[in-house]
C-alpha cells in the first residue's frame, strides 16, 4: 500500500452535514461522545464558509471537505480556476483527504453543483467510462494538495455490466487514489441490479478505503422492485447496518467512519454514534481504529 494512504490520520466515528442545516455542527462537536470530526459539503469558495469551519475547528475537532460539484467521471474537464479554489479550501481548512462521490456534477463546459440536477448522475459501468474517470480522479489529483478518495454514488438504475467493486477497484489501483465507501449507496447498487456487492470483493483494493459513511434512506417501491432512496432524513435501514456489519472486518485501513446526518434530530445522532462507535469496535478490521474509539469512551 502506498504510504500516503498509511500515513493518513485515524479520525474515528465522525457526523457529516450541511453547515447551514440542523443540527447545528458545533453544538455536536461540543458534546461528550460527539462526533471525532466533522464532515461537511460547502462551497467551492472557502470564503463563503470559513467561519462556520473555524468554529467547528476551535471545539478541537478535525474536519473534512465533502463537496458536490467536481466531475470525477465523464468527458467534461473540470474548471481549472474551481479546481484552484478547491486546493485554497483544502489548505485553508485542514482537511487531511479530500472525498466525493465519483459521478456527473455538472453538463457541458459550465462547472456547477450536483444540487443543480437534484441528484447526483452515476458513471456507466463500462471500459469506456473507466478510462474517463480515470483521466478526471487524475486531473484533479494534480490540482489538489492532498490525497484524493472517490465514492460510488447512490443509485435507482445501474448501466454497463461491471460490478461495482471492479469498476471502482481499478479506478483506485490505476490513479493510486483513496477509496471512501457509503453502506447505503452499496445497498442501492444491490437492490438496482439483484447482485451483491461481495460477489466481487476481490476486485476491490480493500486496503485503499479509508472512509466509510452510513445514512438514513428509505425504500421505494417500483414496478421493477425496490429502489433504495439516499435520504439522510430517514432512519438508517436495517440492510445498511448489515452492509455495515460486513464490510467492517473486510477493510482493514480503515481511518473514519461518519454518519451523514443532515436534518436529523440531536437525540437522534447522539445515539447513532454510539451504536456507530460499538459496531466498529466490535466489527473493524483496523485495530488503530479500534484502539482510537476504545481511548475516547
Amino acid at each position: 500500500m502506498n504510504d500516503h494512504l498509511s500515513q493518513l490520520p485515524v479520525l474515528g466515528v465522525g457526523a457529516s452535514l450541511s453547515l447551514s442545516a440542523e443540527p447545528d455542527p458545533v453544538s455536536l462537536a461540543q458534546k461528550e461522545q460527539g462526533p471525532s470530526f466533522v464532515e461537511y459539503a460547502g462551497l467551492a469558495d472557502v470564503e463563503q464558509v470559513i467561519d462556520e469551519v473555524s468554529r467547528i475547528r476551535a471545539t478541537g475537532k478535525s474536519v473534512l471537505f465533502h463537496p458536490s460539484y467536481i466531475n470525477f467521471c465523464g468527458s467534461y474537464q473540470n474548471s481549472k480556476n474551481w479546481l484552484k479554489a478547491t486546493a485554497h479550501h483544502i489548505e485553508q481548512v485542514g482537511s487531511p483527504w479530500f472525498a466525493q462521490d465519483c459521478a456527473y456534477c455538472f453538463w457541458q463546459e459550465s462547472p456547477g453543483y450536483s444540487s443543480q440536477f437534484g441528484y447526483f448522475i452515476p458513471p456507466i459501468l463500462n471500459k469506456t467510462s473507466l478510462a474517463l474517470a480515470i483521466d478526471r480522479v487524475k486531473e484533479v489529483q494534480d490540482a489538489v494538495p492532498v490525497t484524493v478518495a472517490i465514492e460510488p454514488p447512490p443509485v435507482s438504475f445501474v448501466i454497463g455490466t461491471m460490478p461495482v467493486f471492479s469498476f471502482f477497484g481499478e479506478i483506485a489501483d490505476q490513479t493510486d487514489c483513496a477509496l471512501l465507501l457509503d453502506m447505503g449507496h452499496l445497498v442501492s447498487y444491490e437492490m438496482a441490479n439483484g447482485q451483491l456487492v461481495t460477489d466481487a470483493l476481490t476486485d476491490l483494493p480493500a486496503q485503499r478505503v479509508v472512509e466509510v459513511h452510513i445514512a438514513g434512506g428509505r425504500i421505494k417501491q417500483s414496478e421493477t422492485g425496490p429502489i433504495y432512496i439516499d435520504s439522510h432524513e430517514y432512519e438508517i435501514q436495517q440492510q445498511t447496518w448489515k452492509m455495515l456489519d460486513t464490510m467492517l472486518p473486510k477493510l482493514p485501513n480503515l481511518k473514519a467512519v461518519c454518519f451523514e446526518c443532515e436534518g436529523v434530530d440531536e437525540k437522534v445522532v447522539m445515539s447513532t454514534l454510539k451504536r456507530i462507535r460499538k459496531t466498529v469496535i466490535q466489527k473493524s478490521s483496523n485495530p488503530e481504529l479500534t484502539s482510537f474509539l476504545g481511548s475516547s469512551q
